[in-house]
């Protein structure tokens, strides 16, 4: 039981993370279809950065500059050329996914997965303070820094959102634009702003998966870009709701491995229960929207 409670913080902070940057741009009202793509993008730079600069900072740091130009070179190209954005994201994700597997097959001579030899490793370690509460002490205890990292974005996101002018901005942005013109408020800066931090958040998801295995495995992200996005959706664009959407997503998943251990059920079988789980978490979510009206 504590192993699943273990992993299931793990599982829930790439979620987390991902599902973050799709708030930016879904307040804006143009939600990014691209987690998907971003995640496993830097799930294979961030290692191999990293062992290039021999620097798990500077790799992450590389990850997020490119993810990050990445998205707004999305946003420019809905807004400046009017390509549809759900078309774009969509044509990120099966990007993603062979630039990653012929960037693997040519830096590192591999096919499937990849190795990277860091000087550098992703510990596992205690926040004091944590650890002398009872339950979080319980639940945080060894977790590595990107699981600390998600839970802290929570928090800063929601001060973002919530009291700064930027967030107020977005939100009006996404509530009506036509409003949000006609009062002045610059809607490009806002969107690219929005894509960019969508596409950082993305890249820390990544490395989130792959630096603590120093390797990268094709299609890792496994679609936790797309639980991601629902979470933002039965998160009802909230910081609080994403955080407990995620929690759900990373339980359902951890669940799924820990059976395929310690029962004789297909794992294939057992891989649908995050979705399955996704899928009733969005027919509740959309029960719950009609009988509001």
């Amino acid at each position: 039981m504590e192993a699943l409670f273990h992993e299931t913080i793990t599982s829930s902070s790439i979620i987390l993370l991902a599902a973050l940057g799709g708030l930016f741009t879904s307040l804006s009202g143009k939600i990014n279809i691209g987690l998907e793509g971003f995640i496993l993008l830097s799930a294979f730079l961030s290692p191999y950065f990293s062992q290039v600069f021999s620097s798990i900072f500077l790799g992450v740091l590389m990850s997020t500059v490119v993810c990050s130009l990445l998205a707004a070179f999305m946003y420019f190209l809905h807004q400046k050329f009017k390509a549809d954005i759900f078309v774009v994201g969509l044509a990120m994700n099966l990007l993603a996914a062979g630039l990653t597997s012929f960037l693997s097959a040519v830096l590192m001579n591999t096919q499937g997965t990849a190795t990277f030899v860091l000087k550098q490793s992703v510990q596992v370690f205690d926040i004091p303070v944590l650890s002398s509460i009872p339950v979080l002490g319980y639940l945080f205890s060894a977790q590595n820094i990107f699981d600390y990292l998600a839970f802290i974005a929570v928090i800063v996101t929601y001060i973002l959102i919530k009291k700064t002018w930027f967030g107020l901005h977005l939100q009006a942005l996404g509530h009506n634009k036509r409003t949000a013109v006609s009062t002045g408020l610059k809607i490009k800066e806002l969107g690219y702003v929005s894509y960019a931090l969508s596409g950082f958040l993305c890249a820390l998801a990544g490395a989130a998966m792959s630096l603590p295995l120093d390797s990268f495995v094709d299609g890792m992200s496994n679609g936790r870009g797309w639980l991601a996005l629902v979470a933002v959706i039965v998160g009802r664009n909230s910081s609080v709701g994403i955080l407990l959407a995620s929690l759900l997503f990373g339980f359902a998943s951890s669940a799924a491995n820990v059976l395929q251990i310690n029962s004789h059920l297909p794992a294939k079988l057992l891989m649908t229960i995050p979705f399955l789980v996704t899928l009733i978490a969005l027919i509740v979510n959309s029960a719950r929207q009609k009988r509001k009206y």
